[in-house]
C-alpha cells in the first residue's frame, strides 16, 4: 500500500489539493488540518470527515489506512 495519497480537502467552501500519509490518525489530520488553514484558535468541538464520492465517513479514532481512500478523493470537514 502506497504511504502517502493525493485528495481534495474541501473546508469552508475552498478546495485544497493535498498529499497526505496513509497511516495518520484522522484525529490528528483534523488537527493539522485547522492548524495549516488557520482554524488553530478556535478548535472545532465536533466534527466529521466525509469522503464525498465513496459515502464514507471516518472515524476520529481510525487511521487513514483503514477506510479504501485513494488518490483523487474529495474529503470534505463537515462541523455540526
Amino acid at each position: 500500500m502506497d504511504q502517502h495519497i493525493n485528495v481534495t480537502f474541501r473546508m469552508n467552501g475552498a478546495s485544497h489539493d493535498l498529499r497526505i500519509p496513509t497511516r495518520v490518525e484522522v484525529r490528528r489530520l483534523i488537527r493539522e488540518l485547522d492548524q495549516i488553514f488557520g482554524s488553530a484558535l478556535n478548535p472545532r468541538s465536533k466534527y466529521q470527515l466525509r469522503v464525498v464520492n465513496k459515502g464514507i465517513l471516518l472515524d476520529e479514532g481510525k487511521v487513514v489506512q483503514d477506510y479504501p481512500i485513494t488518490s483523487g478523493d474529495l474529503i470534505e470537514i463537515e462541523e455540526w
